[in-house]
C-alpha cells in the first residue's frame, strides 16, 4: 500500500477514537482512524451513556432518538436492585421514583433522556455509521499501529496491514492514541500509569435471552448475594442483551476453572431458575484505577482508555474519554489553523487529566462503598476470596467429589442464615436498606458529569479570584465562572426546542453580551482581525424574545447589563467580565492572550 498523509492520525476506532474523528470532521479536518479489529466487538463491554456524552453526540449531529433506538426503556436504565437471586429482591435504587430527581435534569439539560443504558457495542454501531459516511474520514480496519518518528513538524507512522503484512507509513500533523487501556501508543512513548495497577480480576460472560416475563422488576443492574452465584447482572436490555459479571480470587482461582457448564450452574443460582442459558462468549479484564502522568508527548496525544482506566462502578470511563476527545480536536484545529498558538495544546492535559484523577477516585470510592452492603448483613468482604482458598486446598480437592461439595455446602450455610436474616430482623431490614439508599451517589451524578469547572488551561482568573469550588456529585449548580460549563436555559416552552446552547458553536468562540453592548461587539471585531479567529458577539435580549426566558438568561449568566462572557468552542466559559470594562478592546485582547489564544 502506497504512503498516506492526513492532518491527524487516530489509533483506535472505539468510542474516544471514533468521536475524535468526528470533532476533526465537524471542523472540516482529515483524519485517518486505525483500528486492529475487523469490525466491532460484539461481546458488550460499558453500558452507561451519560448527560455530557449524549450533548457532544447531539453536537455532531447524532440525534438521542438515534441512540435510544436499542437502549433499554427509561424505566428500566432508572432501577438498580440488590438482591439474593434476582427475584429475591432486598432494596433498590430509583432513579425515577423521586420525581425530584428527574426534575434536576429536566432543568438543566436540554435532551429529554438524561443518560442512557446502552451497550458498548450498540453505541459504537451508531457512531461508526456516521464515521464511514463523512468524507473527511478514512477507517482502515484490520491495521496494526508500529511506531511514531516526531520530527518536530510532523510525525510519521509506521502501519502494518493485517490482512497481507504490508507495511506503510502515514504522515499527520499530529496522532491521537486511542488504542484502548493496553495502549500501543502509550508505552512507546514511555509513559507512566499512576494508580493501582491490579483491584480485582473478574470473569464477563454475555447471554442473549430475553427475560422480560422471568423477572419480577425490571432493572439495568443487579446485584446479586447469593453464596454460589454472587456477582452482578447487568441487563444491556432486558429483553435481548445480558452479562454476569463476578470476581476471581486470584491466584486461588483461573479462568480456566470457569468451563461453560461451571458457568451456566452459577448463572441458574444466580437466577434462581433451572433456565437454559445460551452464552455468547466470555472475558477476563482487571479492575485498575490509573492515570497516565502526561497526556502529551510532542505531537502525540492520548485520549479515553489510553490516558485513564477506571473501575466501572459509576460508568465514567467512556464518559470520560469522549470529553477528552471534544477538547482536544478543537485546540488542535484552532493551532493548525493558525488562529492559536502551540502552546495551547499544552491546556489539554492540564483541564482533562483532573477531571479523569476526580472521576478514578469517585469510581474507586464507589467500588468500596458498595461492600457496605455486605457488611450490612453481617457478611465479610474477602468472604469470597476465602471460600475460594479453601475450595482450592490440595487436602480438599483430594476429598470425593461427595464430601468435598458437603463440606463446601456446610461452609456457604452461614451466608445463607445472615441473607436470611434481612426478613427475620427488623434491625438488620433497616441496616440493610440504609445502606443500599447511601449507593444513589454511584448511579445520580449529574454534579459530576456536567458541574466540573477547568481551574487550570484555557481559562482566564477573575479580579480578585474565584471563590473556592467543591465538586458536588448527585447536585448540579449552574455556573458561568471561568472553566465551567455554560448552562442550559431552554429559550421556548418547546422539548429539545431552542437552548441557550444554540448560541454556541465549536468552530468559533461566542461572546455573550449582558446588554446590547455596543463596545463590546466593536472588541471583538478588532480580535477576530488581529487573532485570525472568529468571535461571535450575541446578547442575552437578541437570544430571546420570551421575557421569562431572558429573565432566566440573565440571571444565568451572572453578569451585569454592561458585562460580558466569552464561550469557548466546546462550550466552557473561558472568560467573564461581570461589569463594564474602560477600555473593552483592552480588556478582551488580555483576555485572548490569558486563555492561550495569542
Amino acid at each position: 500500500m502506497d504512503d498516506k498523509q492526513t492532518d491527524v492520525l487516530i489509533v483506535g476506532a472505539g468510542p474516544a477514537g471514533m468521536v475524535s474523528a468526528l470533532c476533526l470532521a465537524r471542523l472540516g479536518l482529515r483524519s485517518i482512524v486505525i483500528e486492529r479489529q475487523p469490525g466491532l466487538d460484539e461481546h458488550p463491554k460499558g453500558h452507561e451513556i451519560n448527560t455530557r456524552t449524549i450533548e457532544i453526540l447531539n453536537e455532531l449531529g447524532i440525534s438521542t432518538d438515534e441512540l435510544a433506538e436499542e437502549a433499554s426503556p427509561d424505566s428500566d436504565g432508572s432501577r438498580i436492585l440488590f438482591c439474593r437471586t434476582i427475584n429475591e429482591e432486598f432494596g433498590r435504587i430509583d432513579l425515577l421514583a423521586d420525581g425530584s430527581s428527574a426534575q434536576k435534569y429536566a432543568s438543566h439539560l436540554r435532551s429529554k433522556k438524561p443518560y442512557l443504558n446502552l451497550s458498548q457495542t450498540e453505541f459504537e454501531r451508531v457512531i461508526r455509521r456516521h464515521l464511514s459516511a463523512d468524507p473527511h474520514i478514512e477507517l482502515l480496519l484490520l491495521h496494526e499501529w508500529q511506531s511514531v518518528v516526531d520530527d518536530g513538524a510532523a510525525t510519521e507512522s509506521e502501519v502494518r496491514s493485517l490482512a497481507n503484512g504490508d507495511a506503510f507509513r502515514v504522515r499527520s500533523r499530529y496522532l491521537i492514541g486511542a488504542d484502548g487501556a493496553g495502549s500501543r501508543v502509550r508505552k512507546s512513548l514511555g509513559i507512566e500509569m499512576i494508580g493501582p495497577e491490579k483491584i480485582e480480576d473478574f470473569v464477563n460472560v454475555y447471554f442473549e435471552e430475553n427475560l422480560r416475563d422471568f423477572i419480577e422488576t425490571p432493572a439495568k443492574l443487579y446485584w446479586i448475594l447469593h453464596p454460589e452465584g454472587y456477582g452482578a447482572f447487568i441487563a444491556h436490555h432486558v429483553d435481548k442483551r445480558w452479562t454476569y459479571n463476578f470476581p476471581i480470587a486470584s491466584p486461588y482461582e483461573r479462568l480456566d476453572d470457569f468451563t461453560e457448564e461451571v458457568l451456566k450452574q452459577r448463572i441458574k443460582k444466580a437466577l434462581g431458575a433451572d433456565r437454559d442459558i445460551h452464552i455468547k462468549s466470555v472475558s477476563n479484564w482487571r479492575m485498575t484505577c490509573q492515570v497516565a502522568d502526561r497526556y502529551r508527548s510532542g505531537r502525540v496525544f492520548l485520549v479515553g482508555d489510553s490516558a485513564h482506566r477506571f473501575p466501572p462502578t459509576g460508568g465514567l470511563g467512556l464518559n470520560t474519554g469522549i470529553p477528552d476527545a471534544h477538547n482536544l480536536c478543537w485546540k488542535l484545529a484552532a493551532v493548525m489553523r493558525g488562529q492559536a498558538p502551540e502552546s495551547l495544546l499544552d491546556s489539554y492535559e492540564s483541564e482533562r487529566k483532573p477531571v479523569a484523577e476526580r472521576n478514578g477516585a469517585e469510581s474507586l470510592r464507589n467500588y468500596n462503598k458498595m461492600f457496605e452492603v455486605i457488611e450490612a448483613f453481617g457478611l465479610k468482604r474477602d468472604g469470597p476470596e476465602t471460600l475460594a482458598k479453601i475450595k482450592n486446598n490440595a487436602v480438599l480437592k483430594a476429598l470425593p467429589a461427595f464430601l468435598r461439595n458437603a463440606f463446601l455446602w456446610l461452609l456457604r450455610l452461614p451466608v445463607h442464615f445472615l441473607l436470611k436474616r434481612f426478613w427475620l430482623s427488623k434491625r438488620v431490614r433497616s441496616r440493610v436498606l440504609h445502606s443500599i439508599v447511601d449507593q444513589t451517589g454511584h448511579f445520580d451524578r449529574i454534579g459530576l458529569d456536567i458541574g466540573y469547572i477547568y481551574e487550570r488551561g484555557a481559562v482566564a482568573t477573575e479580579p480578585g479570584g474565584s471563590t473556592p469550588y467543591e465538586q458536588q456529585v448527585t447536585d448540579y449548580t449552574p455556573s458561568t465562572r471561568p472553566g465551567a460549563r455554560f448552562p442550559h436555559v431552554q429559550l421556548n416552552g418547546k422539548p429539545e426546542g431552542r437552548s441557550s446552547h444554540d448560541l454556541m458553536s465549536y468552530d468559533r468562540y461566542t461572546l455573550l453580551l449582558g446588554g446590547d453592548g455596543a463596545n463590546w461587539r466593536e472588541a471583538a471585531q478588532s480580535l477576530d482581525a488581529s487573532l485570525k479567529t472568529e468571535v461571535r458577539a450575541v446578547s442575552v435580549h437578541e437570544a430571546s424574545i420570551d421575557p421569562d426566558a431572558r429573565a432566566c438568561l440573565e440571571s444565568t449568566c451572572e453578569i451585569g447589563s454592561d458585562g460580558a462572557l466569552l464561550l469557548r468552542p466546546d462550550g466552557h466559559v473561558a472568560w467573564r467580565r461581570k461589569d463594564g470594562a474602560e477600555n473593552p478592546a483592552t480588556a478582551l485582547r488580555d483576555a485572548a492572550a490569558e486563555v492561550g489564544l495569542a
